[in-house]
């Protein structure tokens, strides 16, 4: 291979080729410069032997030789600017010829492709693109449409292999379609690294979308002269058909088998895409009709793409916020934020494509698909350290678990929603390499050229297993809006949280002022007549534990509401409980303390789940007060446990005044203002019913309340098992 450079090109410089500099063609065509004067400034070597003629250096084109199509196009490109195209059919010394010529950087570029065999007309190939872009119109998702593409462009060309390679966010390449010959293995899933297409290949793939190997082993006819005699550099050969490709690449082929080859790019929005890539066995032209074919096709296939795209990501937007609609409606109506976001089926973790979440708030870890305390407390330590961090993603976060192992997750996808309470929703993928399954068999075609291994399917695939070590599929913008707009609804949900919580503590300082100043008032006497010989001391301490434990009761009920107001929620131990034998328990304690309460009991015998029974013990005393207090006097409260199916209730009935109905959907709100208007529990707070209702929440179950007439009922469902 001839190149510009006297440096040999290898693997560890070929990022560094000037590869639009090569300074030579591939010998299937012949090519002229000509300068903004239309004389010759350079030909190639192979000109005489592919055309019939030669063109000396500093002459001007012979009309009589080349014909009025030729001699017209090359005036049209003299009186163009830069990045003119245009192409001619022209008999040359009897033969047909496709002449292509460009213009760039003032120089007129004429390239002349012998057509070597019949091949059919122009307006035939131009069916062959209708009919291609046809059935690629049909399609509505991105893999069916190349997958269609490859088949078409293989029954079009007879290539044995067309491939479609999409490149990724990091700019690693994968084979997402494939048509070939039924004796080739299959290539599909092949995934390898950056750099494999160098940035300056990249940018040769947009600026030449067709670019044609007609043979790998071609030995390539230089320039003559290499350099430009108006400026003494080499020509830029970036828009020529036959321009010399990288003899990196050719060895590449080679080591495949291929000996011919044909690239058509993909692009959307200005970048590289993709590509459609055809393998022959055998060497192989193409008309250049035919290429421009492939053209079009390309720019359709390419306005399809980001159509398709776009729609894709337009649907994934709109699902995606149906699903946090009803995420933050649930979690607006319940009182524990981080169970609310973290539940089954519906939580945060459907929201993006991930291998687990988590949910943090006050120090509080709920995780979704696996155990990430650890790896979430590293994150948000990180995170904290900058407070300017409100969202964060990366697919190459580094940290170690407990035995000092690297972290299988290695993306991580992070949105602050509450910053004093630490709050935040953490995404996480596991390193890419886990979800890549090599496709065909390419350990059996291994064929080591001069630049070793490397150069192989399998070679190439191990680089990218390499380069991927530690690192995750990227996030794409589509995630990160997605994560985006969940922080603002959080955002707004906890600042309408704040507000709501500032008004309740309004109303418990007002409350506390009044309920905890009859206890002390009542310790402070008592202590004062201690000093009273006059007293018994057995009936002031007495008096002095009543007033301290209703203070301990009222103190404990506000620290499980300041829980609740803050998203926290409760938090339960459940073992397995005979719950039959902790209701008669309860019951019979309350029947000590209050005597002249009725309680007419009816409990199921060996009623067992799987509770917190220090909890389950809270619900109970709290129905019973409930009832003692708003029942009517004299009328005995029944209580029943009993199995429901898998489930189990337990049933607390009173006798009382009607509840109005706009009334009864109050009951389980804290500090209703009826709370206050009850004469036989004045310093009532109204929120036993409140945290009942949160017990019941985490133990999977709830608790409904049915008026019938006068009588009320209360009852709580829960599993049997968690």
């Amino acid at each position: 291979m001839a190149s510009s450079s006297d440096t040999p090109v290898t693997l560890a410089n070929c990022e560094d080729e000037p590869i639009h500099l090569p300074g030579a063609i591939q010998p299937h065509g012949a090519l002229i410069a000509l300068s903004s004067e239309g004389r010759v400034l350079s030909r190639s070597a192979n000109l005489e032997k592919v055309a019939g003629f030669d063109m000396p250096p500093g002459t001007e084109p012979d009309s009589q030789l080349l014909g009025n199509g030729m001699i017209e196009l090359i005036a049209e490109g003299l009186a163009s600017d830069d990045h003119w195209v245009n192409s001619v059919e022209s008999i040359l010394l009897g033969r047909l010829f496709d002449v292509v010529a460009h213009r760039y950087q003032s120089v007129l570029y004429l390239e002349l492709e012998p057509r070597r065999t019949a091949s059919a007309s122009f307006s035939q190939f131009a069916l062959y693109a209708q009919r291609i872009i046809s059935q690629m119109q049909s399609r509505h998702d991105i893999d069916s449409l190349l997958s269609r593409v490859t088949d078409e462009i293989r029954n079009m060309t007879g290539f044995d292999r067309v491939m479609a390679y999409r490149f990724r966010p990091d700019l690693s390449g994968e084979v997402i379609a494939e048509a070939r010959r039924s004796d080739l293995e299959s290539y599909l899933g092949q995934r390898y690294p950056a750099s494999d297409i160098p940035a300056q290949a990249r940018l040769l793939y947009i600026q030449n979308p067709i670019r044609l190997i007609a043979d790998v082993a071609y030995a390539p006819s230089p320039l003559m002269p290499g350099l430009n005699p108006q400026t003494g550099k080499p020509f830029d050969l970036s828009f020529s058909s036959l321009r010399s490709v990288s003899p990196i690449h050719c060895e590449y082929l080679t080591n495949m088998g291929v000996r011919a080859s044909m690239s058509v790019s993909i692009v959307v929005g200005g970048k590289l895409w993709g590509l459609f890539s055809c393998h022959h066995m055998a060497p192989k032209t193409m008309a250049h009709p035919l290429r421009m074919s492939f053209q079009v096709i390309s720019q359709v296939c390419s306005a399809l793409v980001e159509r398709l795209e776009h729609n894709l990501a337009t649907q994934t937007l709109k699902r995606a916020s149906e699903q946090q609609q009803a995420l933050i409606l649930h979690a607006r109506d319940s009182e524990d934020l981080v169970a609310a976001l973290s539940g089954q089926p519906d939580n945060i973790a459907a929201l993006v494509p991930c291998d687990g979440a988590a949910v943090v708030m006050s120090g509080r870890t709920q995780s979704i698909g696996g155990q990430f305390d650890l790896i979430c407390r590293q994150i948000i330590e990180h995170l904290e350290q900058d407070g300017q961090h409100e969202v964060f993603h990366t697919d190459h976060w580094q940290s170690v678990d407990t035995e000092g192992n690297p972290h299988a997750y290695c993306g991580v996808l992070a949105v602050r929603f509450h910053r004093q309470e630490s709050g935040w929703i953490i995404w996480l993928r596991k390193e890419e390499i886990h979800h890549v399954r090599w496709g065909g068999k390419p350990e059996k075609i291994v064929r080591v050229g001069p630049s070793g291994p490397r150069l192989t399917p399998r070679g190439s695939f191990e680089a990218w297993e390499e380069v991927v070590r530690g690192r995750s599929p990227s996030w794409t913008d589509t995630e990160i809006e997605i994560a985006e707009k969940l922080r603002r609804d959080l955002v707004e949900l906890c600042l309408s949280r704040a507000s709501e919580i500032d008004g309740m503590r309004q109303r418990l300082i007002a409350m506390l002022g009044h309920d905890l100043r009859n206890p002390l008032q009542s310790i402070s006497m008592a202590a004062a007549m201690l000093s009273s010989s006059e007293v018994r001391d057995t009936e002031l301490r007495k008096h002095i534990s009543h007033s301290s434990g209703r203070m301990e009761r009222l103190i404990s009920q506000i620290l499980e509401m300041s829980r609740l107001q803050s998203g926290l929620g409760i938090l339960v131990n459940r073992v397995d409980t005979d719950l039959s034998a902790l209701v008669q328990s309860i019951v019979a304690e309350t029947a000590v303390a209050f005597p002249g309460m009725t309680i007419d009991a009816h409990i199921a015998p060996d009623v067992r789940a799987m509770v917190d029974p220090d909890r389950y013990a809270q619900v109970i005393t709290n129905l019973l007060g409930n009832a003692r207090y708003h029942g009517t006097p004299g009328k005995p409260v029944l209580i029943s446990l009993s199995l429901d199916g898998n489930d189990t209730r337990l049933s607390v009935l009173n006798e009382t005044n009607p509840v109005p109905a706009e009334r009864l959907g109050t009951l389980f709100q804290p500090f209703k203002p009826q709370s206050a208007d009850n004469l036989r529990n004045k310093n009532g707070l109204g929120i036993g019913l409140y945290i009942s209702q949160a017990i019941a929440a985490a133990h999977s179950g709830q608790i409904s309340v049915e008026q019938s007439g006068n009588i009320i009922t209360f009852s709580m469902v829960q599993p049997m098992v968690a």
